[in-house]
């Protein structure tokens, strides 16, 4: 099946944002669904097998008009410039359990230690899809086997991991979609092992809230050195959606994936408003 969309896979799956897809030489490997699902990049869009159409397109956001994204972030020149070096970077639409559950491993942890812990839990609980491929486990799969997440390498987070599929399993999850940004991440924030930029993470990549700007510590030195912001988690978060507006999550992404490339801080610096 064949996909017409203005993607670019690599950008768009290797800026952080998931961590199942494996490159296999032309070919993009990962699972979506429950289901091995394999893409490969296109002049003018993506070639897949493994899942139909529609829930590809939502999943790697067709709906969303990048030029008009572009437009709207690009007044930041900064932001501009990383846009101009990673066209066809896309938000993903991931579904919120994985999604949330993921990032609850992805606390103080570095990519090679979230993508071990997370293919440790799915061999662990997952469904085998073929080969070495599991599928990311449901929360009664865990709680169904919990007393074997101790072995899976995840410290401290072992038990918050744990406590969270508890609540997905009872309905924890149902309606986040339909509140607004503050809402939402309010009762995010009241989740096991669920903090400020965890939350943000949630509802920026599978609850539709392109405002939401998460913040680690790559973030918040790009704040503080490029646009003059500091102060808490709070503070930075509201500073930085006002500034980058109603898609402000697209500005972060760019931001967190692009500047490595650009010229000096002191070159491009741009005065926060």
């Amino acid at each position: 099946m064949k996909v017409a969309l203005d993607i670019d896979l690599e950008h768009t799956l290797t800026c952080g944002q998931a961590f199942r897809w494996r490159r296999r030489e032309e070919w993009w490997q990962g699972v979506l669904d429950g289901k091995l699902v394999r893409l490969r990049q296109l002049d003018d869009g993506v070639e897949a097998h493994g899942l139909e159409e529609k829930p590809l397109r939502r999943y790697l956001r067709a709906d969303d008009d990048l030029e008009t994204i572009y437009e709207d972030i690009g007044r930041d020149p900064l932001v501009a410039a990383c846009v101009q070096n990673h066209h066809g970077l896309r938000l993903l639409r991931q579904q919120p359990w994985e999604c949330a559950a993921s990032f609850i491993l992805a606390t103080n942890a570095n990519i090679p230690r979230i993508i071990k812990m997370v293919e440790t839990v799915c061999r662990t609980f997952g469904r085998r899809l073929g080969g070495e491929v599991y599928s990311f486990p449901t929360p009664r799969q865990i709680l169904n086997g919990q007393g074997e997440a101790a072995s899976c390498g995840l410290g401290y987070r072992c038990q918050r991991f744990v406590a969270f599929a508890e609540l997905a399993e009872d309905g924890g999850l149902d309606g986040l979609e339909a509140l607004p940004y503050e809402e939402c991440v309010r009762r995010l924030v009241e989740m096991p092992g669920i903090g400020n930029k965890v939350a943000d993470c949630v509802a920026l990549f599978s609850l539709d809230h392109l405002e939401a700007f998460p913040i680690d510590v790559r973030i918040e030195r790009i704040l503080l050195q490029e646009y003059g912001m500091e102060g808490t988690y709070k503070k930075l978060s509201a500073a930085a959606r006002m500034r980058f507006g109603p898609y402000a999550g697209y500005a972060q992404e760019y931001l967190y994936h692009g500047l490595s490339g650009l010229p000096s801080s002191q070159d491009r610096r741009t005065p926060a408003p």
